[in-house]
């Protein structure tokens, strides 16, 4: 077994819910990621992939080892990130590894994105069981990536299965298997109708100290690390989230003060979203379920009436009830 070491990685997290992304940052940190670089939205780490891309192939290899990305973000969802990594001419690696996160994971949705080429997924609230568990798959066990005329990106035969029939209709004289280097095969990347199986050595698994037969492994103490820091987040979320409440009643006063309130509005619709998608995640759905409320109800057009501030008023209070009285879970008869 060798000892895993991540000092010379560099990850880029991906997640609009601030919370959740800086939740992960620190459990990557404690699992000894040397460097971990954070964005709320995949449009902006998109333009740091664009970036990366006018350096030497080398460079941009060693750049971005992996990525954890938010599959239901909008306007820029997870499957136009990966599509966009796997496809376009101007990314920096389509190889890179691309781990995309989301609360439910429907079965068309999973299908599109493995079309389009995500590399694993993990379902929020991330655990550091899973969060293990991904990271040392993808250097443990890389999966060779295709690529012929429709699809680039890992093999997606993810488990081998007997079928009844052969229903390949490729003949293995069209199928060239390219074993260089992922500089190399990024400087010569195809544009022809040959069907390619890219098995390059495992830069990351070298990288990271692991010999060619056996896996590396995280140390125990690592692992406790990240655990410990996991109980912190959850532990701390309550204050944070009552932060976020006192920003609202704040901004409430505000907009009480003013004819037009609008922008109050505005303001108090992107705390609700944070709240909205938090909550759940941390094990108090009641804080989503209110923070969704108030999300919506401040989406457009409220108009700037005294009833418009009462009901947002309910929701403030609502939330608060819930932190200071510490009600997790459905909140039993309090939360009915």
């Amino acid at each position: 077994m060798a000892v895993i070491n991540l000092r010379a990685f560099t990850a880029l997290v991906v997640d609009q819910d601030d919370a959740h992304r800086w939740m992960i940052h620190n459990l990557l940190k404690a699992l000894g990621v040397g460097e971990v670089l954070t964005s709320s939205s995949n449009e902006d780490a998109l333009n740091l992939l664009k970036r990366l891309s006018r350096k030497s192939v080398t460079e941009r290899i060693d750049t971005v080892d992996f990525l954890i990305g938010d599959l239901k973000e909008e306007p820029l969802d997870g499957i136009s990130m990966v599509r966009w990594i796997r496809m376009h001419g101007d990314s920096p690696n389509r190889f890179l590894p691309v781990i995309l996160m989301a609360t439910t994971f429907e079965p068309e949705v999973l299908a599109e994105a493995r079309g389009y080429g995500a590399t694993h997924f993990l379902l929020k609230p991330v655990t550091v069981e899973t969060l293990i568990d991904r990271i040392l798959t993808i250097i443990n066990r890389p999966r060779p990536f295709v690529y012929n005329r429709a699809y680039f990106g890992p093999d997606r035969r993810g488990n081998q299965k007997d079928v009844s029939d052969e229903r390949r209709e490729t003949d293995l004289a069209d199928v060239h298997v390219v074993r260089s280097p992922l500089s190399t095969a990024l400087e010569r990347f195809p544009s022809d109708n040959l069907i390619r199986i890219f098995r390059p050595p495992n830069h990351l698994k070298r990288k990271a100290g692991g010999g060619d037969e056996s896996d590396a492994l995280f140390t125990e103490g690592a692992v406790f690390k990240a655990e410990k820091e996991m109980e912190k987040a959850k532990s701390e979320y309550t204050t944070s989230a009552m932060d976020y409440v006192e920003s609202l009643q704040r901004i409430l006063g505000e907009a009480a003060a003013v004819s037009d309130k609008a922008e109050h509005f505005q303001r108090i619709h992107a705390l609700a979203r944070q709240l909205g998608m938090q909550g759940e995640i941390f094990g108090y759905p009641l804080i989503s379920m209110v923070g969704n409320s108030l999300m919506r109800f401040t989406a457009s057009g409220l108009p700037n009436t005294a009833a418009s501030l009462e009901l947002v008023k309910v929701h403030i209070d609502s939330l608060t009830v819930i932190l200071r009285n510490d009600i997790s879970g459905d909140g039993g008869d309090t939360g009915r």
